[in-house]
């Protein structure tokens, strides 16, 4: 038996910090000191408890016991001067969401291995996470020398620290701070505007990229961040100004012209925006990186002729041939030819793209020939030795059969595949998607919960757990529950402030539910948004507005299995 196991040999190893014991509470900065050891421990052997200690956490690791792994790793990364048990401690704290316990066994990864960056970047990580704005700012700085003499780029390693964080508050607090001890760094400059547009859209993010702006004023890269908060918040002319204004202060700028090329593209200036493009390829018409971020450009903007253009003109060259066939896949994809796209696709031979072109040119054999004919190209990926890949392989076969309506081969599919990967968050995920589709609700619960029980936090699985609640059963207050735990986490989803609205619709709360919904619809015109939005409506008397939308959404989605069924109630 595990646990008695961890009590007879705890009194061996458990130690204490000069500056901080294991228990200190959560938010506190670790100080990391050679260890104390108590006197219940034999003083005379330190090597003896600390073998004992990784003994214990191996036994806790293997067993699952994940928060005593953490604990025991801990204490032994404490006692040893080897960097890569603190490593290990911290990596174990980490799965055990212990970030407490996390961020002192990184400390002491740090001064065991003051030069690892990834030791310094994880802890400067945790500090944010903790609500530790100031220390990780200092933390941040170190980032940046600790990088640039290690000859790196010290500005995306800074962004890689930001982007890994859950606190985006105490993100933005330690950059602002940052930026006010290096006010001469232009980079810092540039990834606070860049974590304020990605983090905080509006007024904080215009505060940012304007003081960025107003300290180097010739930077084209702060510029072109200015215009992107300036669009973000519907000041389009101003935003579009600031970038001819940019472009002309700097002609010969391709940074500065691709990107009012691109603004001109979003704004459906097609005219405007191809002659900027044309101006960049007479500056070097063989310009592989240029014509591929142009034809990108396109593709993002659903500018298909461009694009195809481009990629042709790319093909007819010969560079990046695997990169030039991955995108030609995903324009055929996007012009509805799914036969072209799977020839493309298989011309991918390597590269970033070659596992993400295999995917998907197994998913156009089932769309061409059918699911018999693609399932062996599918197995191969779940049998092969990329046990990533054969996730995704299982995922992606088991929802374009969930699309299809293929409710049973979905299931099936994603049993084996739980089977080879017990437990697996997504696998889970998408099955209680199916179970939900079947109408097999407690099935569908129980696949949500089983995530919630190893992630109680878990975004995706509190809202459609709690969407199935509202939509499928009358636990309506339970449903509102868990939904407004997933909407604290993130307010701007579309998805989950339709949820919200749902169910506040479910409880009678007419006027908020529209409220929420309209939101929802503003950020996506998905086809469940809308019928939900049109149910709501409708039963509030805005029938002629319930109406409009409900075709307006089937015109984009003319087969959208709840946009028929609403339809059908409500119109017939």
């Amino acid at each position: 038996m595990i646990r008695p196991l961890f009590a007879a040999l705890a009194a061996l190893v458990l130690v204490g910090c000069a500056h901080m014991p294991l228990g200190a509470s959560e938010g506190e900065a670790p100080e990391v000191d050679r260890p104390v050891i108590l006197p219940i421990m034999p003083a005379q052997d330190p090597e003896a408890a600390l073998m004992l200690g990784v003994l214990v956490g191996e036994i806790a690791v293997r067993s699952g016991q994940y928060e005593e792994a953490a604990r025991y790793y801990g204490a032994a990364a404490l006692l040893s001067d080897d960097p890569a048990i603190a490593e290990r401690a911290t990596r174990i704290a980490l799965f055990a969401q212990d970030r407490n316990q996390a961020l002192q066994s990184s400390e002491r990864w740090r001064q065991l291995a003051p030069e690892s960056l990834d030791a310094l970047q994880l802890s400067t990580v945790l500090r944010l996470d903790l609500g530790q704005p100031d220390p990780a700012a200092e933390q941040m700085g170190t980032v940046i020398d600790l990088q640039t003499v290690q000859g790196g780029d010290p500005y995306a390693a800074l962004g890689a620290v930001v982007g890994q964080t859950r606190n985006r508050e105490a993100a933005l607090e330690a950059l602002e701070s940052l930026t006010d001890q290096r006010q001469d760094d232009v980079g810092v400059h540039r990834v606070f505007a860049e974590a304020a547009l990605r983090f905080a859209p509006g007024e904080p993010a215009l505060e940012a990229t304007a003081r960025g702006v107003e300290r180097f004023p010739e930077s084209v890269s702060l510029r072109l961040l200015r215009a992107r908060a300036l669009d973000e918040v519907g000041q389009s002319d101003e935003a579009l100004e600031e970038l001819r204004t940019t472009v002309a202060s700097h002609p010969e700028s391709r940074e500065a012209r691709f990107g009012y090329a691109r603004m001109l593209a979003e704004h459906d200036d097609r005219e405007m925006a191809r002659e900027e493009m044309d101006r960049l390829v007479e500056q070097d018409p063989e310009d592989v990186q240029l014509l591929l971020a142009l034809a990108l450009m396109n593709l993002e903007a659903e500018q298909l002729g461009p694009a195809r253009t481009y990629l042709e003109r790319l093909d007819a060259l010969g560079e990046r041939e695997d990169d030039i066939a991955y995108y030609l896949g995903r324009l055929h994809e996007m012009e509805d030819d799914p036969e072209g796209a799977r020839q493309a696709y298989e011309r991918v031979g390597g590269g970033s793209h070659a596992d993400d072109a295999r995917l998907r040119a197994a998913r156009m054999t089932l769309e061409v020939e059918g699911e018999s004919a693609a399932r062996e190209r599918f197995e191969q990926m779940q049998q092969g030795p990329d046990t990533e890949l054969a996730r995704r392989a299982y995922l992606g076969e088991a929802n374009l059969l969930r699309e299809k309506g293929e409710y049973t081969a979905a299931r099936e599919r994603l049993n084996r595949g739980l089977v080879q990967f017990p437990g697996d968050t997504r696998l889970l995920y998408m099955r209680g998607l199916v179970h939900e589709r079947q109408d097999e609700i407690e099935a569908a619960e129980a696949d949500f919960r089983a995530i919630l029980d190893n992630d109680p936090e878990n975004v995706a699985a509190l809202n459609a757990l709690g969407y199935t609640l509202a939509d499928r059963t009358d636990r309506y207050e339970e449903a509102l529950d868990l939904i407004e735990r997933a909407y604290a986490q993130e307010p701007d989803d579309a998805a989950i402030i339709d949820s919200y609205g749902w169910v506040l619709y479910r409880l009678g709360r007419l006027d908020e539910a529209e409220d929420f919904l309209r939101r929802a619809y503003d950020l996506s015109d998905d086809g469940e948004i809308a019928s939900n939005l049109a149910v709501v409506l409708w039963e509030r008397g805005e029938r002629d507005e319930a109406r409009s939308i409900l075709e307006a959404a089937l015109e984009r989605e003319p087969d959208h299995e709840r946009l028929l069924r609403v339809r059908d109630e409500l119109l017939d």
